[in-house]
């Protein structure tokens, strides 16, 4: 199968940009996204600032449905830990409280290369622990948590269940991991034409470059979630591949170890996707945020 027609226009516009690195980091994070249609409603969007770990964190909370007690979605965005925030990820954020019915708090972590790992895993564990322990105050259920996140912040969303496991965090009611990095060591291998569609190993390695002091904290579990020793305990997992995306194979492999570890885990490959996809306003992201849905509202019960 081929790349989808859908994602031809995307393609074409991704071509013609400069490499990361020639560009200053105003310049990349200014940049617009492929335009979305009028933003989904929610019944309400709230900005917060919390106390984090170094400073001032920004959240957005959403939320969607009647009652005092609504599932709680912890929200981690994607951009290679470099780029992203909450206005990026917005429609993102929206479609997913609107078809869940829930309140998601959405996170906009500190970036690199000035803020360089742990800054971003520290500040999704807090939002975590200051959700839960405000979960009254949002109108949501302690008792009925997940994350979420793609590419870099699916990264974020499974470390994240990782802390919680290992430091008697919140319990959680599954997470969900879009396309994610998660094995920062492993090779970038092209689609099956041979190309590389959005990520290339050349924005891959401007990325880490950028995340990482050292190099070698790139085989640490809370760096690389794939490469942890044991999986079990972790919560119920949703994670979803696209077929020409370079993170399709580490995506699937860590299917592959939770399912070994006992974790009940849904793999869904979306054929003829790329990279980023579920944040293109292209059907198959519509397919796919329903699918996210669907399988949070079970999980949810």
């Amino acid at each position: 199968m081929s790349v989808d027609k859908q994602f031809q226009d995307i393609i074409e516009l991704y071509s013609h940009l400069p490499s990361l690195g020639d560009l200053p980091l105003e310049t990349l994070r200014s940049a617009p996204m492929p335009a979305n249609r009028t933003p989904t409603p929610v019944d309400a969007v709230t900005d917060r600032t919390i106390t984090g770990p170094g400073g001032d964190l920004q959240l957005r909370i959403y939320r969607t449905g009647a009652g005092d007690t609504l599932p709680l979605l912890l929200f981690m965005h994607g951009g290679g830990f470099v780029l992203g925030n909450l206005d990026s990820h917005d429609e993102m954020a929206r479609i997913l409280t609107a078809n869940t019915g829930c309140v998601t708090v959405a996170v906009d972590y500190r970036l690199a290369p000035e803020h360089p790992f742990p800054a971003a895993v520290d500040d999704c564990f807090a939002a975590l622990n200051w959700a839960v322990a405000n979960a009254i105050e949002l109108g949501a259920d302690a008792s009925r948590v997940a994350v979420i996140g793609d590419s870099a912040g699916g990264n974020l969303a499974a470390v994240t269940a990782l802390r919680a496991r290992d430091e008697n965090g919140p319990i959680l009611t599954g997470q969900v991991l879009i396309y994610p990095s998660v094995n920062l060591t492993a090779p970038m291998l092209p689609a099956p034409d041979g190309r590389f569609y959005i990520l290339s190993p050349e924005t891959r390695k401007f990325f880490n470059g950028a995340y990482l002091r050292e190099p070698a904290h790139a085989s640490l579990p809370y760096v690389s979630p794939a490469l942890a020793d044991d999986l079990r305990g972790l919560p119920p997992t949703l994670l979803i591949t696209a077929e020409y995306d370079p993170l399709c194979s580490q995506g699937e492999t860590l299917a592959a170890r939770l399912q070994h570890a006992g974790v009940a885990t849904v793999l869904t490959r979306y054929d003829g996707a790329i990279h980023g996809f579920a944040t293109f306003p292209v059907p198959m992201r519509d397919q796919a945020l329903l699918q996210i849905a669907e399988w949070l509202k079970l999980r949810y019960g």
